[in-house]
Parts: structure tokens; C-alpha cells; sequence
């Protein structure tokens, strides 16, 4: 035994040995180390690869711009830079500093477009680009909220929920109908909506805005195409970067709500106002309710959670040979929700290899994302405005039955207690795959293949529970259990896309000319199964077994469908001085049926490098570019509902048939009516730009007009009982068309002063929407939302789709303030007989002689006029500041927290309200609620607001230590930084938030939305 472990010890020492004399050797090689610093300030470059030239060794500069590599003297060193003139410096001696000339044109920069690349200079169509280092300080899980006010002519609004997704408009609206979500293409592949990809994945965003760009992807381009591009490995030495932050989220705003004293007062006001009566003692019902008085409840406390956390954790491992480079990122993301029962957390990784050697470039990627939702209860929010302070505070941590008097509060106290033993979880994982392989068949010939897999699995389980409510004086039970439910649902989504085109470059001296040619197809699958039972017998289990009543299991909206393209693209310059692109995409869609299931889709852009004239030379030290662009293009947008062509078949419609009394046999019957020639909306735009370049693109200047008209919108029709299709049986019929114009504008700026750098740039956008035809009665159809106040759709229903107007425009009963004087109330009672002193005065706008929808008058919309964004970055010395502005001008609001809060008698406001004693207030009397008296209606423009607002959106002050500090720590960065989000907001508006999306039908609306928090977050960042 002894005699081995002496073996094994020698064994050990000899292996030390011969490891301590290769790493000898390997010491005895010549290491070139330097500093790589830019030419026009001398400011270190960090990120630069460096590789030896004819070999796999490569190495990448730290933060302070500094190398170490492996090489002989005599060597190749080659350095390269995005946005830097590549360099080739022989090996000489030992210590190497090379400096970088920028790229005099910015500009060699490569753009992605569809299905290629394309240098900056050569682009002739609206493309818009964003790099990592624009929205790497945004702390978000969601991509649109890190482009807010980045790109001209992309409109954003941002949603606060945990894990909720922005609602992106690129040139205003694309459909009223269907989606207007951009089509989403990650590294070549398509997606299927919003990809939901964590912003700390992505190294590039390009967003093609006209329709000439987004030619090259047909049926899909209507609304706009997102090139997103992930982060890539690059050669050289190992790099580890890690990123870690926490922060706290705070509530800036809520609804002034009456606490018992106030309401109480206003009870008896309310009361006055309807009876006449002055027995305050009766109406108070001591009596009946004597601990009424003693209570002050505030729901609002147990509802919403100040002060949650919010957190974000990123580590990327990169690397690699001149040969084969990797990047694996992982990221850890969590938000804990500011109202009850909601919160998200998302844990995603992402492994990018690319291979590239010889006429072979391959690139395969995998990875998964796992999201937990919940959900907050829905209409908690209004629930919280709608209970009394009088009633009972909760204790929603017990199953106590509750005892109540009043059927309104009795029903109100169960909504509210079920609300807070609802919950909504959802657990999705997405699988992803892609190949993507390059082979060169000689020079200038391409053939590209790219394979793409997502698979979706969603498991999303609901429960709302039951806690009984008992009358207090009859014993008996108010509640129903029956109304309490599990609901379990199974949904999975799949795609399976490919597309191979080839790709033919050829010079002829001055002249050049690219050809593309392929074919893609798109396939996406969609599976849904739902299992619901009513009436929970415990709130503590939450499994389907745990109902007893009416099990209920079926299929949901299945479908199958299937895009095939065909592409062709012909890109030719003279001299990079004159440009033209044009493009053709034939579509084939099974969303449609046969006889127009077909569509083509052209384009066509010019562009002229104006300051690459002979005639320019006087003034290019000056204007160094200037460059002219014009396009036109053919864009189709398919994103409505499955099987629209085709009949729909409803199963369990049994009919009585055959002998014997009342014997009945399976039977099915038509229940939705088909379009067989419904087709694609189809959008035409033309596009004007030009782009300047200064002081060697030092100030940048980008401006673009633009003209979209929209033809064949898709419309669902409700048809009328009389076809036989039974209650809101509809139609999806081309009948309406609409138009989008407006103007761009892009600048920019970067320079120094002593040791200070900074770079800014601000973007200014307009948008105007009309809809140019429209189906209904004189150009009028209101559209489908459920109105601005919930459960009163037809007391607060405001938007309509009208014939000159913007789609979802506001049309609003205008009022003239209260009846407040006898004079006022004889005028007004010739229009409303039964009208009341303190009633609120309706404006008969069209002169008829009464009050109907035919008064109503536009009131604007929620879409903004003109948007702003500012963006300033700073570094100095070690310190970095960045700062990001965006505001929304021209638009109003409708304040449905407000028309909640005073249309169901719990505004605060309320007891200035005009009665017997105060006959001089402008607030209209309160006689009933919003659905039994006209003086709070939903749909008038007393809840009309000015919905501008300016919004430091991002301030991010950060520190980098110093290398000596660095070395010590055994790591080549660290950063630490404080960043505040939404931390100001300057507006007129009275709700949570003037940031209001709500989909084209609710836009503008505020319906109690998820409240937008102020962040104030901390964090590190390491390079190892």
C-alpha cells in the first residue's frame, strides 16, 4: 500500500513537472502587448479585436483599451472596430499602440435588412437603428419599453404590468382589426408575435419602417418589421461579463377616495338630492347599520404593495478562435407586482456558435426561456374605488363567513373578497432552435439555408374563490358558490420556419450589383384545452377536483397556418454615388381562401450620395454627407382570424327526430358566416428622406416624409338577426380603407471637451391617421370596446371608426356645465323635461330639439400628434451619465379611474357637489349612479384630458474604477451605478398615468390600468 502511494506521489510530481515546463516554453514566446486608442481624441478603445494574421490567435482590448497577445516579431497584427477603419500593423517590437481612424463615412457600418446586410451608406429605404449601449441601462424585461423614444416614427406605449408587453406602432396605425404588432425577426428567423427576447440578449436592433424595406417580407410587412440581431462571440481570450441590479418600486399616484366622515356627509347629500327628504336620522338607518359609522376602511391598503422589488441579473461567457467564436448568456429576471396576486419572473439562456472557415460560415443557436405570470384580479383596481369605507375591513387571511346588510354592499363585499382569493397563474417555457449555414461557391455567390424551431408550452391555472356573506338580520346567505370556479388550460404554440436564397455580388468596374433570389416557408401551429368546474369547496386547494359543479371541458380556437414566399431583389450602385433597390415577394397564404390565397408585393427605392459629386468637394470638409432617398413599396397584412373563409360547424345541437316521444339525435348546425374571397389588406407607401452627415459625421441629420394608403381593411361586421346567424354573429368583409402621413426627423451629436465625452441624439415624430371609407351608417361604427367604465358599456362607450376621423376617435356627448339657476334649468327642461336643479347640462349639438347619439361631437383620440425623444450620454474620468427624455403631445385622455370614482358616488371631490346648501358648485348634483342617472355618464366630456406629458423615462450615474483597483481584484471592469426610472413626469393629467395604451379600440382610455411605478434601482457590473 505504501509503495503505491509513493508511486502515485512521484506520479503527481512528474506530471507537475512536465506542466511547469510547457507553461515554460509556452513563456518563452514573444507576448505583444499595447494600448489601441481612437486617432481623434486619443481616448482608449475597449472591445477591439485583435488577431495574428494567418492564424486562429486573437485577442480583444480590455475598458482600458489595453492588449496582451501571443506573436513573432514580423507578424501581421490585424485590428478591427465597428464604426474604425480596419488596421494592419507589422510586429516590430515588443509594446505595439496602435490608434484607430473612424470610419470618415460612420458608415461603412453594416445595417441588417431583410434577407442581408447592407452598408449604412448604401441604404435607400427608412431604416432605423439601435446598438446594445442605447438600452443596456434600462432595466426592463420588455424590449418595447427599451425603444421608447429611440427611433423616429416608431410609436411606444409602455405597460407597467409584470411581465406585459408594449404596444408598438411603427407609422401609425396598420389595422383596425387585426394586429398592429410588428412582425419580429430574430437573427433571420421570423416570429410569430412578440418574442418576448430579454433586451440584455440583443446587440443590435434595425427596424424597417417604409414599406420598400419591409417589401421583402410580404404579407407580413404592413405594420412594420424588427431586425433583432442577438449578442455574438468575437475572437480572442475569454471574456465574462456579469451584471447584476435590485431596486424598489414606488407608487406615484391613485384616485382621492372619501373616507367615512366625508362619505357618510355625502350619503346624506346624495340621498336629499333624490328623495327631498330632510329626515337625516332615516336615511343614516342607525338602526339598521349601527357599526357602519365606526368603520374607515381603506381597501386601497390591502390592494396595492408600495415599495416592491424589482430585480435583474445577466452573465455572458464569450469567446473564441478567428475560426469559431461562441456567446452563452443567461439572464434572471423578476418583478414582484404593486397590486396583490401579480408578479413575473423570467429565467432565459441563449448559446450562439459560429463557425467560419474557408467558403463555410455556420451559425447555430439554442436556447430556452421559462416565464411564471400572475396575473392581478381583474377590475381590482375598480372594486378598490367602488367599496365603501363604511363596510367592514377585511381580514383576507381568513375564511371567516362575513355578515352584511345591503344587497349593493353585500354583493360588493363578496366581489372584493373573491377578488383577493383570485389568482391567475401562468408557467410558460420556450424551446428554441436555429441553423443558419453560409457556403461560397466562388467569389461573389452565397447560398444561405436557415432552419428555425420554437416551441411554446403553456400550462395557465385560475382559481376564484368563495368566502360566504350571511344578511345580518335574516341569517340567510347573500353569496353563491356556484359563481366560484378552477380553471385549468393547456396551450401550446409551434413554428417550424425555412427559407434558402442565393446571393450573386458582381463588380464591373465603377458598377456593382447584388442579386438575391429564394424561397421560405412558415409554418405556425396553435393548440388550446380548457378544464373548468364551478363551486370550490376551500380556498386553501386549488386543483379541479376541489369544484363540484358543472365540469365543463372542451377545445379552443385551433389552427394550422402556412405562409410560402417567393423573393427576388436587385440592388445595383455606380460608384456607391447612385443607388436603386427594388424587390418583389410573391405570398402564399392558408389564412385565405383559394381564389385569393395569392398575393404580390413590390418595392422599389433610389438613393444619391449627393456629397460623393465632384461638385461637393468645396464644402465636404464641412458637409462630408449628404445623401437623398426615395421609395416606394406594397406591404400585405394577413393577422386576423383563422378559417375566416370557411364556415364555422358548432357540435351539440341535438334536434328531436325519428319515432318515440321526444327523442333526440346529435346534430350540428352553421353558427358563423364565411367569406370565401376575403383577402389581404394591402398597404401602399411612399417615402422621402435624406440623411447629413457633419464635421466627419461628428452631427447628424436624418429626415423622412412619408404617405401610407391602406386599402381593403379588414372588417368584422355584426349582421343583423334577420340573416339567421343568431345574436352578434359576424363577418370578416374588405370594407374599409385609411390613410398615414408624416414626418421624421433624426439627430445627433458626439464630441469632447477636455476629458469630457458625450453623445447625444433626439428623434421628433408625426403621425396623422384618417380613415378615408368605413362601413356603417354615414361612415360610423363604434368600435367593440366595453366602454371606459366597467360593467357600464352602454352608459361610457366612446370610440368609433368614422369617415374622416382617426381610427378609435372619442365621440363625446359636450356638456354646458349645471343647471344651477331656475333661469338655466326652464332653458334646459325644453330639451330634458324632467331635469333638476344641480343637474348637468347636455349640449344639443345638431339643433334637433333633443338629446340622442346624433349630438355627440369628436373629441380627438388617444393617438399622439408628435412625439419626442431625447437621449445624453456622459463620461468623465471614470464616471458615466446617461439620461433619456420622451414626451407625447397632441392627444387626449379619457379618465375612466375619475368617471369610476364619481359615476359609482366615491370621489372625493363629491361633497363639494352642488346640493340645496351649495348651489353655486360647478360639480353636477349626484342623484343615482352611473347607470341609473345621466349626470355621470361615462360617455360625456367631463372626463375628457389634455393627455400630454413629458417623462424622464431614465437617469443612470455610474462609476468605473480604475486599473489599479481592477488588477487587484483579478477582473478588467468594475462598474457600479444608480439608475432612476420614471422617475419624473410632467403632465396636466389627473389619472395614474398618462402613458395609456388599450389596442386601436381602447386607446386613450383609462380604465384603471396597471399604475406605472418610479424605479430606483442599484447595481455592478464585472468583466472578467
Amino acid at each position: 500500500m505504501r509503495s503505491r502511494k509513493l508511486l502515485g506521489l512521484k506520479s503527481l510530481m512528474l506530471f507537475l513537472f512536465i506542466l511547469l515546463s510547457v507553461t515554460n516554453i509556452q513563456s518563452q514566446n514573444t507576448t505583444i502587448t499595447g494600448t489601441v486608442s481612437d486617432t481623434n481624441n486619443g481616448l482608449p478603445i475597449p472591445g477591439v479585436t485583435i488577431i495574428v494574421k494567418g492564424t486562429s490567435t486573437g485577442a480583444v482590448t480590455n475598458f482600458d483599451g489595453k492588449y496582451s497577445i501571443n506573436a513573432e516579431i514580423g507578424d501581421v497584427l490585424l485590428f478591427s472596430y465597428l464604426g474604425m477603419e480596419d488596421k494592419s500593423v507589422t510586429v516590430t517590437q515588443t509594446t505595439m499602440n496602435v490608434s484607430l481612424d473612424e470610419s470618415v463615412e460612420g458608415l461603412e457600418e453594416v445595417v441588417v435588412i431583410g434577407y442581408g446586410t447592407q452598408k449604412k451608406k448604401e441604404i435607400t429605404g427608412a431604416v432605423g437603428s439601435v446598438k446594445a449601449q442605447d438600452i443596456e441601462n434600462i432595466v426592463t424585461s420588455d424590449l418595447g419599453n427599451a425603444l421608447q423614444g429611440q427611433v423616429a416614427g416608431v410609436n411606444i406605449t409602455a405597460s407597467a404590468e409584470p411581465g406585459g408587453q408594449s404596444e408598438i406602432l411603427i407609422r401609425g396605425i396598420t389595422s383596425i382589426s387585426g394586429s398592429n404588432t410588428p412582425l419580429f425577426v430574430v437573427d433571420g428567423i421570423p416570429q410569430e408575435g412578440d418574442p418576448g427576447i430579454p433586451p440584455t440578449e440583443i446587440e443590435s436592433i434595425d427596424i424597417l419602417k417604409d414599406a420598400a424595406s419591409a417589401a421583402i417580407y410580404g404579407t407580413r410587412g404592413a405594420a412594420g418589421v424588427i431586425l433583432i440581431t442577438t449578442r455574438q462571440g468575437k475572437a480572442g481570450s475569454l471574456s465574462v461579463k456579469l451584471n447584476a441590479s435590485y431596486g424598489l418600486q414606488h407608487i406615484t399616484s391613485g384616485t382621492p377616495l372619501m373616507n367615512t366622515a366625508q362619505q357618510t356627509y355625502f350619503n346624506l347629500v346624495r340621498d336629499r338630492n333624490q328623495t327631498g327628504s330632510t329626515d337625516d336620522i332615516t336615511v343614516l338607518n342607525f338602526t339598521r347599520s349601527p357599526l357602519s359609522f365606526q368603520n374607515d376602511t381603506d381597501l386601497s391598503e390591502l390592494v396595492f404593495i408600495d415599495n416592491a422589488p424589482i430585480q435583474n441579473y445577466t452573465i455572458n461567457v464569450s469567446g473564441g478562435t478567428k475560426d469559431i467564436t461562441y456567446s452563452v448568456i443567461t439572464n434572471l429576471y423578476e418583478k414582484e407586482g404593486i397590486i396583490i396576486n401579480s408578479n413575473f419572473k423570467r429565467f432565459s439562456t441563449r448559446a450562439n456558435t459560429t463557425y467560419n472557415h474557408g467558403k463555410w460560415r455556420i451559425n447555430a443557436t439554442a436556447g430556452l426561456n421559462r416565464e411564471i405570470t400572475d396575473r392581478s384580479p381583474g377590475g381590482i383596481i375598480t372594486q378598490t374605488v367602488r367599496y365603501f369605507p363604511t363596510q367592514q375591513g377585511l381580514n383576507i387571511n381568513s375564511d371567516d363567513p362575513l355578515i352584511s346588510l345591503r344587497g349593493d354592499e353585500s354583493n360588493r363585499l363578496g366581489w372584493v373578497i373573491d377578488s383577493f382569493d383570485n389568482t391567475d397563474n401562468a408557467r410558460r417555457t420556450r424551446a428554441y432552435a436555429q441553423f443558419n449555414a453560409n457556403y461560397e461557391f466562388f467569389k461573389g455567390l452565397n447560398i444561405v439555408a436557415r432552419v428555425g424551431i420554437n416551441e411554446t408550452n403553456e400550462i395557465r391555472e385560475r382559481f376564484n374563490g368563495y368566502t360566504p356573506v350571511f344578511n345580518a338580520i335574516s341569517g340567510e346567505e347573500i353569496s353563491n358558490p356556484a359563481n366560484s370556479f378552477v380553471q385549468n388550460d393547456a396551450s401550446r404554440w409551434s413554428s417550424n420556419t425555412f427559407d434558402s436564397f442565393l446571393t450573386y455580388k458582381k463588380s464591373i468596374g465603377d458598377h456593382n450589383l447584388t442579386f438575391t433570389a429564394g424561397a421560405s416557408r412558415e409554418e405556425y401551429v396553435y393548440r388550446n384545452f380548457t378544464a373548468k368546474k364551478y363551486a370550490v369547496a376551500s380556498n386553501d386547494i386549488r386543483v379541479l377536483n376541489n369544484a363540484t359543479l358543472n365540469p365543463d371541458a372542451r377545445s379552443g380556437n385551433n389552427y394550422t397556418n402556412t405562409i410560402v414566399g417567393y423573393i427576388s431583389r436587385i440592388q445595383y450602385n455606380y460608384k456607391g454615388r447612385y443607388l436603386l433597390s427594388s424587390s418583389v415577394r410573391r405570398d402564399g397564404s392558408s389564412k385565405f381562401g383559394l381564389d385569393k390565397r395569392w398575393g404580390t408585393f413590390p418595392s422599389i427605392s433610389v438613393g444619391w450620395n449627393i456629397s460623393d459629386e465632384p461638385f461637393w468637394a468645396p464644402v465636404k470638409s464641412t458637409v462630408n454627407n449628404f445623401k437623398f432617398r426615395a421609395s416606394r413599396g406594397t406591404v400585405g397584412n394577413e393577422r386576423f382570424s383563422p378559417y375566416a373563409f370557411s364556415a364555422g360547424i358548432t357540435q351539440g345541437l341535438d334536434y328531436a327526430f325519428g319515432s318515440g316521444e321526444g327523442a333526440l339525435n346529435l346534430g350540428a348546425a352553421q353558427s358563423q358566416f364565411a367569406n370565401a374571397v376575403v383577402q389581404w389588406e394591402t398597404s401602399i407607401q411612399n417615402n422621402i428622406g435624406f440623411d447629413l452627415g457633419f464635421f466627419k459625421n461628428k452631427f447628424t441629420l436624418s429626415a423622412e416624409y412619408y404617405n401610407t394608403e391602406k386599402e381593403d381593411m379588414l372588417f368584422p361586421i355584426v349582421l343583423p338577426g334577420s340573416t339567421g346567424g343568431g345574436n352578434n354573429s359576424q363577418v370578416v368583409l374588405n370594407v374599409g380603407n385609411m390613410t398615414n402621413k408624416g414626418f421624421e426627423l433624426s439627430a445627433g451629436y458626439r464630441g469632447e471637451i477636455g476629458n469630457l465625452n458625450f453623445r447625444m441624439n433626439g428623434v421628433f415624430t408625426t403621425n396623422e391617421n384618417e380613415i378615408t371609407k368605413i362601413n356603417g351608417e354615414g361612415g360610423f361604427l363604434f368600435t367593440n370596446d366595453f366602454g371606459l367604465i366597467s360593467g357600464a358599456k352602454s352608459s361610457s362607450q366612446v370610440t368609433v371608426l368614422a369617415e374622416g376621423y382617426e381610427a378609435g376617435a372619442f365621440f363625446l356627448y359636450p356638456t354646458n356645465g349645471v343647471a344651477d339657476t331656475p333661469e338655466k334649468l326652464a332653458e334646459y327642461q325644453q330639451l330634458e323635461p324632467n331635469a333638476e336643479l344641480g343637474d348637468l347640462i347636455y349640449v344639443d349639438s345638431n339643433g334637433s330639439g333633443d338629446i340622442s347619439d346624433a349630438d355627440r361631437v369628436y373629441s380627438g383620440s388617444g393617438l399622439p400628434e408628435y412625439e419626442i425623444g431625447y437621449n445624453l450620454n456622459l463620461d468623465y474620468k471614470g464616471f458615466d451619465l446617461s439620461m433619456q427624455w420622451y414626451a407625447a403631445l397632441g392627444h387626449e385622455l379619457m379618465n375612466g379611474a375619475e368617471a369610476t370614482a364619481y359615476g359609482y358616488g366615491r370621489h372625493r371631490d363629491l361633497i363639494y357637489a352642488w346640493s340645496d346648501v351649495n348651489q353655486d358648485s360647478p360639480i353636477p348634483a349626484y342623484r343615482g349612479n352611473v347607470k341609473d342617472h345621466p349626470n355621470y355618464k361615462g360617455y360625456t366630456d367631463l372626463w375628457l384630458e389634455d393627455g400630454d406629458y413629458l417623462r424622464l423615462k431614465n437617469i443612470t450615474l455610474g462609476y468605473s474604477f480604475s486599473k489599479k483597483i481592477t488588477e487587484k481584484l483579478g477582473i478588467s471592469k468594475f462598474r457600479i451605478y444608480a439608475t432612476a426610472q420614471n422617475a419624473l413626469t410632467i403632465t396636466n393629467y389627473e389619472g395614474f398615468d398618462p402613458e395609456v395604451g388599450g389596442g386601436i379600440q381602447a386607446r386613450g382610455l383609462d380604465k384603471g390600468r396597471y399604475p406605472i411605478t418610479s424605479q430606483y434601482i442599484f447595481g455592478l457590473n464585472f468583466n472578467f
